[in-house]
């Protein structure tokens, strides 16, 4: 058992979506164009954070890990958030950005999510 198979029981909290949509006064269209965008994006912004290691671009991967972090907070993907979080934390403890490839195993467990994340957030709630 990994320390990421707690992401497989809540790869989002539909809760967060409920809330924002009521703050928006019940306007299902806005929430779900919000979620198409992150949908959208959240491939993109998983392969911004391997180009980042791979260029050693320390500033790079502290940008694109706390947009991966942000936007997931807002959708209510709590695993890609915690994930993300724990990237973030690592970014922060690294010396400089030479040491950023020993990040690479943090940033695979991120990959093994996108798939059930977008799944979770494209499956309609009963």
């Amino acid at each position: 058992m990994s320390e990421y198979d707690e992401c497989t029981d809540s790869l989002v909290d539909h809760t967060v979506l409920t809330e924002l949509q009521a703050e928006l006064g019940g306007d299902h269209a806005i929430i779900s164009a919000f979620v198409r965008n992150y949908v959208a994006l959240l491939p993109w912004r998983v392969s911004r954070l391997h180009r980042a290691l791979e260029n050693l671009d320390l500033e790079d991967a502290m940008d694109a890990v706390l947009s991966l972090k942000t936007s997931s907070q807002m959708v209510g993907a709590v695993c890609m958030d915690r994930l993300a979080t724990e990237l973030e934390i690592s970014i922060r403890l690294l010396p400089n950005g030479d040491h950023l490839d020993e990040l690479r195993p943090q940033v695979s467990a991120i990959d093994q999510f996108v798939f059930g994340t977008i799944c979770a957030l494209e499956t309609p709630l009963s």
